[in-house]
């Protein structure tokens, strides 16, 4: 390996190894709001299961966010074409119960018994983090039956 390129994989290297967390969340002391990502999934029936899910996953760096509070429904459309809640739950999650292994995230679920019709998974979501507040809603797009089977058995 020519001698000009030896720092240089050393640099990558040492960039590589090093932590991926950014190192202005990681410090207790910090000011800086701690971030949080939400992802919302659509419905689905979980293989042998006789139910239908609807899932929120979510990753806050640490030391997590003082609070996050989720509200995650389960929505099916009405044959007038509104959207109907047909299953809610609320959760209040603080701290470490946020924060989840790098590339990973902790997740919290809706379900209902297996029934015909088109559903989508709602989720109203509220970071609150050093005097900071951030919140959205998230909608998955909507799945027709999802307990039938793509094969017809």
């Amino acid at each position: 390996m020519p001698r000009s390129t030896v720092p240089v994989v050393l640099m990558v290297l040492t960039a590589l190894l090093s932590a991926c967390e950014p190192a202005g969340n990681a410090a207790a002391s910090s000011t800086k709001p701690v971030h949080c990502t939400v992802v919302v999934d659509g419905p689905e029936k979980p293989d042998n299961a006789q139910r239908i899910v609807g899932r929120v996953r979510f990753r806050c760096a640490k030391p997590g966010a003082q609070k996050l509070a989720i509200k995650l429904r389960l929505e099916q459309r009405t044959s007038g074409g509104s959207w109907k809640t047909v299953a809610s739950k609320s959760f209040s999650l603080s701290g470490a119960q946020t924060v989840a292994a790098e590339l990973k995230y902790q997740s919290r679920e809706v379900a209902i018994g297996c029934k015909t019709g088109t559903f989508r998974t709602v989720v109203d979501w509220t970071r609150t983090s050093r005097g900071d507040t951030e919140s959205d809603n998230l909608v998955s797009g909507s799945m027709k039956d999802p307990c039938k089977s793509l094969f017809g058995d």
